[in-house]
């Protein structure tokens, strides 16, 4: 059978190409259509609060509380006429979401061009941005009342490889819609009833070629530009990390890229409009600074307290946070009976008391149905029984502790020495509820232990410690005979440990030498003992709870089917520093009772032993390094090779947190009347002169009066 193949004229071929570019272009075509309720678009502009609950309520689905109308009023100050303004609101209380909501509506409103999102690092930055940039392509709301704004980013369907061929009466838009900066269509040629809008000239939108971008404080900032246009709306969320804030050369380096390199970005054209986001975390910051009218006046700082003035009842509130505290060490993560405990004195508990947001707190039920918050100030005075009150002062009033330095204190080995129970080793504690754990650190001469009883917060003492010896060990030793060795060693190390004060658990370090220590737990029935590995920091990860793996405070295990045991991964670098933090607490208060979180040894009479143990625990130090593009880097450094009391101490200490020990911050009367009086101090705060805004109506935003 011959095949016959069709040719074509060139003029057929011609049709058929001029056919598919046809039909590409058609594709690529976008048609702007009226909006779908132009009189409520009017009004929406007109009204900035109810721009944000109308457009964005999945974001704002409580009422706005007055501080934050306050601060949207005046973002749009700020965005209209210019100038800096630095806002320190409480954590979590969404100021970043209220500011990237208004983002949408200057652009919507016209009142800017060109806004820049600025973060403490360029992946913060990015999350920020990308937020804004999808409401514009994904918002149905918006798409509605904003076509000519939204229909061209709508358009592309998520891919941006289709921006370069997108036309608009068939002219190209030129729109740019990339995950580091976005540049909105060039329309010209507007429906009817949106081409006399005040804020369109000509029958062109003025959303044409407005642009966005983003940039880490930790990137290249100086000399922004997108097509010839500089920014002119500059957001800056959270400038500071947690560790740049208490390094004095971090907080002077990200003022000068602030007030230097941002501050340059203006054209000149037009007054740089500027503002700052963020929590003052100590007393030496640069939130401090910028909300600090005395330091930076120019900034126009704004400081909010989420709790306005404190309840007159401090002693209930104290018998609150102590119920909720023992609610949890029994194992009521939720503290029922504390929150019982709330309801029958709310009253009295709440009276003279005023929250900047009482819509502030959680509406999440328990599995029978009960309300685990009902009050801003009883989700407060949660926060202060579970963090402690020196993190709801820093996170949530904006007014962190005098004596919070910069600087971490070093922990010595005469310090260690010093930290002394007054108890015998071996004695244990007349207390209830004792947890016994033991750390191993496995070697293949000398194998360090340690044992320490644990009781109330966290508190613990080291009863005993030692070196399991392996004899008969030389360097030409094989693999196999090591192993065998150790093995055989461990077990008789078991009986030894088990002899006096039995632990509850034992994490025994398997890194080297994991078939010996696997075969131990075989042979011993595993509980109380498990093994062990472990991991820096920047490679521990947790994961998700499932049936063959468990999860703990830095600490998960993982089932080993193959071996038959299950093996205990170790975030090493937390339990080390967890470990010198517990030896940095003093033993006893001034009324001699044992302080929470402290760690001691017990009554040593060889001096030179219990040194010895205490240089092992600082032969290693935590160190901080700032790295450009990366932030601040931590490391451990190795001081000394005699190590091995640390490691061993730091397994004990993870071994305590799988049993659920763990350091619950308490509050005194005293410290919370310290709280009280440092907030009820705020900084003095400037109106913008000559500035009013008002709703349609002819209302204010804010219906008292800004102080």
């Amino acid at each position: 059978m011959i095949k016959t193949v069709t040719k074509y004229s060139g003029e057929q071929q011609s049709k058929q190409a001029r056919y598919a570019e046809r039909k590409q272009l058609e594709r690529n075509s976008i048609v702007i259509p009226p909006p779908v309720d132009l009189q409520r678009r009017r009004a929406l502009l007109a009204d900035p609060v109810a721009f944000l609950k109308y457009y964005f309520p999945d974001r704002f689905w409580s009422p706005f509380a007055e501080y934050q109308k306050e601060m949207i009023q005046l973002i749009v100050d700020v965005a209209e006429f210019g100038g800096d303004q630095a806002i320190a609101a409480p954590r979590g209380d969404g100021k970043t979401e209220i500011t990237k909501a208004m983002i949408v509506y200057l652009i919507c409103r016209g009142l800017v061009r060109f806004p820049l999102v600025i973060a403490a690092s360029g992946t913060f930055a990015s999350r920020i941005f990308d937020d804004i940039r999808r409401h514009f392509d994904s918002n149905e709301k918006l798409i509605e009342d904003f076509p000519e704004l939204c229909v061209p980013c709508a358009a592309l369907e998520g891919t941006p490889q289709r921006a370069a061929k997108q036309t608009h009466n068939g002219k190209p838009t030129e729109i740019q819609w990339s995950s580091n900066q976005v540049v909105f269509a060039k329309i010209d040629g507007l429906p009817p009833t949106i081409k006399g809008e005040p804020w369109h000239e000509g029958g062109v939108s003025i959303y044409s070629a407005v642009c966005m971008a983003w940039a880490g404080m930790d990137s290249a900032i100086r000399g922004i530009n997108i097509r010839g246009n500089r920014p002119d709306f500059v957001l800056v969320d959270d400038p500071e990390t947690r560790e740049s804030a208490f390094h004095e050369n971090q907080v002077e380096t990200r003022d000068v890229i602030l007030n230097r390199d941002v501050a340059g970005l203006a054209d000149g054209r037009k007054r740089l409009s500027r503002v700052v986001l963020c929590t003052i975390q100590n007393n030496r910051c640069l939130a401090e600074k910028l909300t600090n009218q005395a330091k930076a006046p120019s900034w126009n700082g704004r400081r909010y307290s989420g709790v306005k003035q404190w309840p007159e009842r401090a002693d209930l509130w104290q018998q609150y946070i102590d119920q909720r505290q023992e609610d949890q060490r029994s194992g009521d993560g939720c503290g029922l009976n504390a929150t019982a405990f709330y309801l029958a004195n709310r009253e009295d508990m709440e009276r003279g008391s005023e929250v900047l947001n009482p819509e502030r707190y959680s509406r999440a039920m328990t599995r029978e149905g009960k309300a685990i918050e009902h009050s801003a100030l009883q989700s407060i005075y949660n926060l202060v029984a579970d963090n402690g009150l020196n993190y709801v002062l820093t996170e949530i009033q904006n007014a962190p502790p005098e004596e919070e330095q910069a600087e971490t204190l070093g922990l010595t080995a005469h310090k260690v020495a010093s930290r002394v129970s007054g108890l015998e080793q071996h004695e244990l504690p007349k207390m209830e509820d004792l947890k016994i754990t033991v750390g191993l650190d496995l070697g293949k001469y000398y194998s360090h232990w340690t044992k320490i009883a644990w009781f109330g917060n966290a508190t613990g003492v080291v009863i005993d410690y030692g070196v399991m010896e392996t004899p008969g060990m030389q360097a030409a030793t094989d693999a196999q005979a090591v192993e065998i060795a150790l093995l055989q060693s461990l077990l008789l190390w078991r009986t030894d440990i088990m002899a006096k004060n039995p632990p509850d658990f034992c994490l025994v370090d398997s890194g080297d030498y994991s078939p010996a220590v696997y075969e131990f737990i075989r042979r011993v029935g595993g509980t109380p003992f498990a093994c062990s590995k472990g991991y820096a920091s920047s490679k521990f990860h947790m994961g998700t709870e499932s049936p063959t793996r468990r999860l703990f405070n830095h600490v998960f295990a993982n089932h080993q089917p193959q071996e038959r045991i299950w093996l205990y991964i170790i975030d090493v670098e937390h339990w080390k520093g967890w470990l010198q933090e517990r030896f940095l607490t003093a033993t006893f208060n001034e009324a001699h009772q044992w302080n929470d979180g402290s760690l001691s040894l017990y009554v040593g009479h060889d001096k030179k032993r219990h040194m010895a143990f205490s240089h092992h625990i600082v032969a290693e130090m935590r160190e901080e390094q700032f790295v450009p593009g990366k932030g601040v880097v931590r490391k451990w450094k190795e001081l000394s090779k005699n190590n091995h009391y640390l490691d061993a101490t730091a397994l004990a200490c993870a071994a305590a947190g799988c049993l659920g020990v763990r350091l619950i911050p308490r509050v005194t009367a005293e410290a919370m009347q310290k709280a009280i009086a440092k907030s009820e101090t705020k900084p003095a705060v400037r109106n913008r002169p000559g500035i009013v805004a008002s709703t349609p109506h002819g209302q204010a935003f804010v219906a008292t009066q800004r102080k």
